[in-house]
């Protein structure tokens, strides 16, 4: 890794649904669908046309197959894609409990043995 990047943990593409759920009263819509484009043992990123602010919480409910997973995460990154709708976000999940990152680890292990769509 060089000196420009500053990501935490390697990041692994995905393909997925998710839905957003804001916490607090900071905007008029709290609730969002939003396409995940990657993910890390800290870090979500996805794409949605109703984002969080920046610095709200964020309950992320993540279908991977199978599996619905919960995690309680903060918006830490939201960037509107040029003149569009749509926002490139980023939740951080490091702050989740013991037992919701045990469920993220079996995800990510169970992703890097599955092969990339291309």
């Amino acid at each position: 890794m060089g000196p420009e990047n500053r990501r935490r943990a390697t990041r692994v593409a995905v393909v997925a649904v998710a839905s957003l759920e804001a916490r607090g009263a900071l905007n008029n819509n709290n609730q969002g669908m939003g396409s995940v484009r990657n993910l890390s043992r800290t870090v979500i990123g996805l794409e949605t046309c109703q984002p969080p602010i920046k610095g709200q919480g964020v309950i992320l409910r993540l279908s991977l197959g199978d599996e619905i997973i919960e995690l309680a995460t903060r918006a830490t990154r939201v960037e509107r894609q040029g003149d569009s709708h749509f926002y490139q976000v980023g939740l951080d999940w490091s702050d989740c409990t013991a037992a919701e990152l045990s469920l993220l680890d079996e995800v990510l292990g169970a992703m890097a043995d599955e092969p990339t769509l291309g």
